[in-house]
């Protein structure tokens, strides 16, 4: 696929060039380490429930060398985050209207 374009890249050429240099400088080297950014591309796949990017993260973070359970525990911390800001989220509505 490396020499196909993306539907993307092919109808927004200039803005799919911003989004691949934006791609780049987020995955390069930066002040997080890439066992960091990698648990963190975990929980945000997971959170945001893409069930290819949570593959493609999971299999990149064990790549890695990243551990299965530690990447257990970035999914177990997402949905633990996830709970708590429904939780309380909705406890001014709820306050208002069940009280």
């Amino acid at each position: 696929m490396a020499d196909e374009k993306r539907w993307f890249e092919k109808r927004a050429p200039e803005m799919s060039k911003g989004w691949w240099d934006f791609y780049n400088a987020v995955e390069g080297e930066t002040a997080l380490d890439k066992k960091t950014k990698a648990l963190i591309a975990v929980s945000v796949a997971v959170h945001g429930r893409c069930p290819h990017c949570s593959e493609s993260r999971i299999k990149k973070a064990l790549a890695l060398g990243i551990s299965k359970e530690e990447v257990a525990e970035a999914v177990m911390m997402t949905a633990l985050l996830s709970a708590g800001t429904d939780i309380f989220w909705i406890r001014d509505t709820y306050e208002k209207y069940l009280g």
